[in-house]
């Protein structure tokens, strides 16, 4: 028997002792894999001759993970660099600093090579060449999920960030996903202009080998200064996974609007990051947007994946919008509620979605591991915490602040003088912000956030609440951007309004 509370305790410790996995960096990153091959598949030779002067190539990955990590399931993040599908390797500065950097938060990470090569003075070579990299994004991703067990990859939490060329495989990745999708120049095609050369059928979007049977989506991609061929793909059917989209308004060589890539009008025209935000908005799809007014291609230090001559500060934004974007969507979400009904006696009641572990810190040096424990107070006010892990170790953490007073006996100076709704914190915020509170005596509490409309969007709290100091927080992840008001309410145990109160709060995504 003590054996085993010692095992348990031990796996608690491994729980709760990785703090902010996915947010902080905890881990040291190791490159484990270096040039493994995940799938085979024809490469137009170099110098180009033609669609049809192809040899057969091993494309290739290198792998980071968490050094001395024991969690069996992690999510992955898979990396494909720019260069305008002409240059570029899985080398390039941006890729692997990216890997590095998100295993040391606890990802599985996974820089990888597609296939190159194309006629840059052909339209329809430049068509091919994003179809033969987006087949190489489903090779990728059907591979690592039938390596899951070697890698220890949780499946159903594979995300992709690609930069430029990148981004265009990320992006048609999520969203050219059907066989009646592909571009007419993805077919056998005859007499290429400039050069009339002929080109064969490049199959099948999952055709290359190793032909595993597994979905090939991502399940969220990161931009960076992508674009679509057209966002007429972005249809209702593919919405649920989300997409954070990075660009510079002035970018002259993947249009932010719409435009032909290098302004060259030899290139059919894209569309940029601006009109596939406009089009996911009016679907309602989930989507976050980093859009830095004047800026061009690449502008977080790099040329064309390379430092030039070291990453600048647009470079920790970058990352930072980043490591919360993915941390979104995979963290559960913390919430409880607490009654007083007993003396000092409280009970706490798990009302967090998605969790499978819980450390709760009681605010007078006390914490349980319970689901939902039950603790005794001494007279005061106290601060209470719920942490709480998902089976992949993303976490999320909630607090409520509230006094306890045991048969009126207590220290009034302890109390408010008043009751108060403070401006919420951070403001603006994204996606979460703390919203504390004043109440003088006991009341009847309704703490609710409207929109610009005066519309009811969510209840914070409805109920009685005694004299003491209160912190909620408002998690507006699934809310748009925009403005809003937390208005709260006190009603006197004769049913008389005697506080309320409003304030702005500005989501902003």
């Amino acid at each position: 028997m003590k054996k085993t509370i010692l095992i348990l305790l031990l796996i608690n410790y491994n729980i709760f002792a990785q703090g902010y996995r996915y947010v902080d960096s905890i881990f040291t990153p190791i490159q484990s894999y270096t040039d493994i091959t995940y799938a085979t598949a024809p490469e137009l030779n170099a110098p180009y001759l033609g669609e049809s002067s192809t040899h057969s190539s091993e494309l290739k990955f290198n792998l980071f993970e968490p050094q001395g990590d024991t969690l069996n399931n992690r999510p992955l993040i898979i990396f494909a660099h720019g260069g305008a599908f002409i240059s570029g390797t899985k080398e390039n500065d941006d890729m692997m600093e990216f890997s590095r950097i998100f295993a040391a938060k606890g990802y599985v990470t996974a820089t990888i090579q597609y296939r190159l090569g194309m006629n840059a003075a052909s339209s329809v070579s430049g068509e091919r060449s994003v179809y033969r990299a987006l087949q190489d994004s489903r090779a990728a991703i059907r591979y690592f999920k039938e390596k899951a067990a070697t890698y220890k990859i949780d499946t159903n939490y594979v995300y992709f960030l690609g930069s430029s060329a990148g981004a265009f495989m990320a992006l048609h990745n999520l969203f050219m996903n059907e066989e009646n999708e592909r571009p007419a120049g993805s077919f056998k095609i005859s007499h290429i202009p400039p050069t009339l050369d002929d080109g064969p059928d490049l199959g099948t979007l999952d055709s290359i080998e190793p032909q595993y049977v597994h979905g090939a989506n991502a399940d969220a991609i990161i931009s960076l200064w992508g674009a679509l061929q057209d966002t007429t793909l972005i249809k209702t059917t593919d919405n649920g996974r989300p997409v954070l989209l990075v660009h510079g308004t002035a970018d002259n060589v993947v249009p932010f609007n719409v435009g032909s890539p290098f302004n060259l009008p030899v290139f059919p025209p894209t569309y940029g990051s601006n009109p596939i935000n406009k089009r996911m908005s009016n679907l309602g799809f989930e989507k976050e947007t980093y859009f830095v007014p004047g800026q061009g291609h690449e502008f977080y230090g790099v040329s064309n994946g390379n430092w030039n001559p070291a990453p600048n500060a647009y470079w920790d934004t970058v990352v930072t919008k980043s490591t919360y974007f993915l941390w979104n969507i995979h963290k559960p979400t913390a919430d409880f509620t607490y009654q007083n009904s007993n003396g000092n006696q409280v009970t706490f009641t798990d009302q967090s979605i998605g969790t499978d572990a819980w450390l709760w810190n009681f605010g007078d040096g006390s914490s349980s591991t319970q689901q939902n424990p039950v603790h005794t107070y001494l007279n005061g006010q106290y601060t209470v915490t719920q942490k709480v892990f998902n089976k992949i170790r993303s976490w999320d953490t909630t607090s409520v602040t509230f006094s306890i007073i045991v048969n009126g006996i207590g220290d009034e100076k302890n109390f408010p003088a008043e009751f108060v709704l403070e401006q919420n914190y951070p403001n603006p915020f994204n996606p979460s912000t703390t919203i504390k509170y004043s109440i003088q005596k006991e009341s009847q509490v309704s703490l609710i956030i409207y929109n610009l409309l005066g519309e009811q969007v969510e209840i914070l709290f409805n109920g009685i609440q005694s004299a003491g100091y209160y912190s909620t927080k408002w998690n507006a992840l699934n809310f748009p951007s925009g403005v809003y008001f937390s208005q709260i309410k006190a009603v006197s145990v004769t049913n008389n309004v005697i506080f309320t109160d409003a304030k702005k709060l500005v989501l902003m995504k």
